[in-house]
C-alpha cells in the first residue's frame, strides 16, 4: 500500500518517518527548508524509549508523490482548504483519505472541501501523540501514546478499515479501528480542549497546572464544558471524562501541547476549530461555556492568524 503524508510536521514526520522504517512505501510532502532536509540528509527522529535516529525518506510534492492509497491527512485545521487543493495529484478514486486532525468535526469540514466524487473516502479519526518540528527535517516525539484511532463515518466494521489497520500496525504506532468513532472523538476534543488551551494560555507545562490548584481547576472545567457539547449532540460519553483525565495524570510534567509550543514560536493557531466551535455549539445548543470562551478569547489575541483590529 502507497502511503501519502499530508504533510510532514509534527504529527505527519513522526508517523511518516516510523511508517518508512517499518518497510512501508510512503511519500512525504513537504516544501521549503524542511523538504531540502528531508531530500538530502533524511529525517531525523527523536522519540520517547526509542531514542534518536535518521531514516531515509522519500519527500516531495504531492505531483511526485502520485495516486496514494492511503493519504494520512494531517495539517492545521486553518490550512485544511489549501492542502486539500494541494493534495489532490495524491488523491484517486480508490484512495482512502484518514483525517487525523483536532476536532470532533474535522473530517467533515475536510469532506466538504473535497470534490464531491472523493467525499466517500474520508476515514474520521484521531491522534494521541506528542511531538513537534526541531527544526528543518528533525522531529521530536515528546510524550503520548502514539495512539492512531480511526473508523467509518457511519460507524460500524468495514474491509478498508481493517486494511489501513494493517498497514499502520507498525512498530512506534498504536493503530486503533474503531466501530465508535464519533465517541472516541470526542473524548480527544475533551483532552485536546484542556491540555492545549491551558498549556497555550498559560505558557506553563501539565506540572505547573497540575501543581495550581486554581489552574487544575479551570483545565477541569473546559472538559466538563465538551462534555456537555458532546452529550447534547447525542453522543454517548459515559466513562469517558474518566479516561481523559487518567490519561492527563499519566503524561509527564514537562508536557506541552503543540499549541502551547505554537503560541511561544508566534504561529498561527488552530483555537477557532477547539475553543471557538466548542463556543459556536453551546450557543446553537443553549449551554454556556464560559472557560472555553475565555481561552478563546485570549488566544484570539496572540494569533497572528488573526484578523487585526480596526
Amino acid at each position: 500500500m502507497k502511503i501519502g503524508i499530508m504533510a510532514a510536521g509534527g504529527v505527519g514526520a513522526y508517523y511518516g518517518g516510523v511508517l518508512t522504517e517499518a518497510g512501508r512505501d510512503v511519500w512525504l510532502v513537504a516544501r521549503g527548508p524542511n523538504l531540502e532536509t528531508l531530500q538530502r540528509n533524511g529525517l531525523r527522529i527523536t522519540s520517547v524509549g526509542a531514542g534518536e535516529r535518521t531514516v531515509a525518506v522519500h519527500a516531495g510534492s504531492p505531483t511526485e508523490a502520485g495516486v496514494c492509497d492511503l493519504v494520512l491527512f494531517c495539517v492545521k485545521r486553518y490550512a485544511t482548504k489549501d492542502a486539500v487543493r494541494d493534495m489532490l495529484p495524491m488523491v484517486g478514486p480508490e484512495t482512502t483519505i484518514l483525517c487525523v486532525q483536532n476536532g470532533a468535526d474535522a473530517a467533515e469540514r475536510l469532506q466538504e472541501e473535497l470534490p464531491p466524487e472523493f467525499r466517500d473516502n474520508v476515514l474520521w479519526g484521531l491522534t494521541y501523540i506528542v511531538s513537534h518540528m526541531e527544526g528543518p527535517g528533525a522531529v521530536s516525539q515528546l510524550d503520548g501514546p502514539r495512539r492512531i484511532v480511526f473508523g467509518e463515518g457511519a460507524g460500524g466494521d468495514s474491509e478498508r478499515g481493517r486494511r489501513v489497520h494493517e498497514t499502520l500496525d507498525v512498530p512506534g504506532i498504536d493503530a486503533v479501528f474503531s466501530e465508535y468513532v464519533h465517541r472516541n472523538l470526542w473524548n480527544k476534543f475533551m483532552f485536546i480542549n484542556g491540555l492545549a488551551g491551558m498549556t497555550a494560555v498559560t505558557h506553563r507545562t501539565l506540572g505547573y497546572l497540575k501543581s495550581t490548584p486554581e489552574a487544575w481547576a479551570l483545565l477541569n472545567q473546559v472538559v466538563d464544558e465538551v462534555e456537555a457539547i458532546g452529550r447534547a449532540s447525542g453522543v454517548d460519553l459515559d466513562g469517558e471524562r474518566e479516561d481523559v483525565m487518567g490519561y492527563l495524570g499519566r503524561l509527564g510534567p514537562e508536557t506541552r501541547s503543540s499549541m502551547a509550543v505554537d503560541v511561544l514560536q508566534g504561529n498561527r493557531l488552530e483555537v477557532d476549530s477547539l475553543h471557538g466551535t466548542v463556543g459556536r455549539m453551546g450557543r446553537e445548543l443553549g449551554i454556556e461555556t464560559p472557560a472555553c470562551d475565555f481561552i478563546h478569547a485570549v488566544l484570539k489575541t496572540q494569533d497572528p492568524g488573526a484578523q487585526p483590529a480596526p
